[in-house]
C-alpha cells in the first residue's frame, strides 16, 4: 500500500466520522429496513389469511342454515327474515373483509417488488 493510498483511506475515515454516515450508507440501511418490514408484514398477512378464508366459509354455510331455519319449523315470519338478513350480513362482511386482506397483501408484494426497480443515474 503506498502512502497516498493509505492518505486517502485514512481521509475517508476521517470524513466518514465527521459527517456521519453518506448518503449511500444510510439509503442502504432505509433499503434493508423497508425490505424487513414489508417481508414481515406479507408473511403475517399471508398466514391470517387462512382464517379469512375460513371465517368466509362459516359464514356461507351459517347462511345456508339460516335459509332452512336450521331445518327447525317457525311462527315468527319476521324473525326468520330477520336472522336469514343477518346471516347474509356476515357473508358479505367475511367477503369484503378477505377482499380488503388480499388488496393490502398485493399492495405490499408491490412495493416489496418496486424495491428491486432500478433507474437510470
Amino acid at each position: 500500500m503506498t502512502t497516498s493510498t493509505k492518505i486517502k483511506s485514512f481521509t475517508k475515515q476521517v470524513i466518514s466520522v465527521l459527517k456521519g454516515d453518506d448518503a449511500e450508507a444510510t439509503a442502504q440501511k432505509v433499503l434493508r429496513k423497508v425490505d424487513s418490514a414489508l417481508q414481515v408484514q406479507i408473511a403475517s398477512l399471508t398466514g391470517d389469511l387462512i382464517s379469512l378464508e375460513d371465517n368466509l366459509e362459516t359464514a356461507k354455510e351459517n347462511l345456508s342454515l339460516a335459509r332452512i331455519n336450521g331445518g327447525v319449523l317457525f311462527t315468527d315470519g319476521s324473525g326468520y327474515i330477520s336472522r336469514l338478513f343477518s346471516a347474509k350480513n356476515k357473508v358479505t362482511d367475511a367477503e369484503e373483509a378477505l377482499t380488503l386482506h388480499k388488496e393490502r397483501i398485493a399492495f405490499l408484494k408491490a412495493e416489496s417488488a418496486a424495491l428491486d426497480e432500478e433507474v437510470d443515474a
